[in-house]
């Protein structure tokens, strides 16, 4: 039987919110970030994933299990033609890496109304670039940046 069978993909919701602060703290506390995360900060952006007007909210079930979470934001693109999902956030909980799951996370997003995907990894996450690498995706010949306005 499948390992992955059990996947299962579903909007966040209000109940949620302890499973995925604990989550995000633990995603955020590898060093994904270029300052650490306050509360206040996740609290607000707890309310942009519940309005799903600017990201989309997955919560990743195994079973009857939480297993992660996905976090997907979507805008449009000249260079590839239409709608892109940028992968914000794809967390797997260290006991349920290695099935299969964070390949169906993708499996999953891609299936939707987009014509290609895009997503951010640390060098040093190299089981995470690996993975993606395996499915296709490419690195960029150039640097990304950011400013934080406030």
């Amino acid at each position: 039987m499948e390992k992955t069978k059990n996947v299962n993909f579903r909007k966040m919701t209000e109940c949620d919110r302890d499973a995925y602060f604990e989550m995000s703290r633990d995603f955020y506390g590898c060093g994904a970030a270029h300052e650490p995360i306050s509360e206040e900060s996740r609290r607000s952006f707890w309310k942009e994933i519940l309005s799903g007007k600017l990201i989309s909210g997955y919560i990743i079930e195994y079973g009857a299990d939480t297993a992660g979470y996905a976090l997907v934001a979507y805008y449009a693109s000249q260079e590839y033609g239409g709608k892109i999902a940028l992968f914000d956030e794809l967390y797997i909980s260290p006991q349920y890496r290695g099935p299969g799951i964070g390949k169906k996370a993708f499996e999953f997003v891609e299936a939707g109304d987009v014509v290609a995907c895009r997503l951010e990894a640390e060098p040093k996450n190299e089981r995470a670039i690996k993975l993606y690498k395996s499915i296709g995706y490419k690195e960029f010949d150039y640097v990304q940046m950011s400013k934080k306005i406030k």
